[in-house]
């Protein structure tokens, strides 16, 4: 069975990022029931942030501090799928700390014979604010996809409307307008359901 795993990055279970998760789940769902859907939350995983030892670039290209944290048991959905989604907030420019800790964390499975060698990646970004700096998230992830071997996959939708990267604000268009409790970003869900069905679909179809 074709296996996707998609990561709410932020320490904040029940907000944005999550938001984009489940939409993308729907899209995925639309294609294909078939497909095992994991859904973690990184702030469940206690992550040691790395120490720069280098042992990881030595056989067994194992990391000592796995011995003491929760990464095997975050290897177990991550280094065993055929599709890997992640969304992070933007912290200041960049991916949430947990999501760091993880991309630091995963030198092993480079060196270890590039073990998400063509899993397809796809990212998702939340911000608070329309000018945020989604940018420096969306780079974040994509140079972690690149350097893992990872094959990249964005949206498609409406070629004039849609971006081809979920990115949800919490800003409307006005600038002193936010989305209240109840609302939703209607594009920004849209364009997460898009990659969904893209994932789910290229998936299907790819061998690793």
């Amino acid at each position: 069975m074709k296996k996707i795993c998609l990561i709410v990055g932020s320490p904040r279970k029940s907000r944005s990022c999550n938001f984009l998760i489940d939409k993308a789940i729907e899209g995925i769902k639309s294609i294909s029931e078939e497909i095992e859907i994991n859904k973690i939350y990184i702030s469940d995983f206690e992550i040691t942030p790395c120490n720069g030892c280098d042992a990881c670039l030595r056989d067994p290209f194992e990391c000592p501090l796995s011995e003491h944290d929760d990464t095997k048991k975050l290897e177990e959905f991550i280094l065993n799928t055929d599709g890997l989604l992640i969304a992070s907030p933007s912290y200041f420019g960049s991916v949430s700390a947990q999501i760091k800790t993880v991309i630091d964390r995963s030198r092993p499975w480079k060196m270890n014979s590039y073990r998400l060698k063509n899993v397809l990646f796809a990212p998702m970004v939340a911000i608070g604010t329309r000018n945020d700096a989604a940018g420096g998230v969306i780079s974040d992830l994509i140079n972690f996809a690149l350097i893992h071997g990872m094959v990249i996959i964005g949206a498609l939708g409406n070629p004039v409307l849609d971006q081809n990267i979920p990115i949800t604000s919490l800003q409307k268009y006005n600038r002193k307008e936010f989305l209240k409790k109840e609302e939703i970003d209607e594009l920004g869900g849209l364009i997460a359901n898009n990659l969904g069905k893209r994932v789910a679909e290229l998936v299907l179809t790819f061998k690793k």
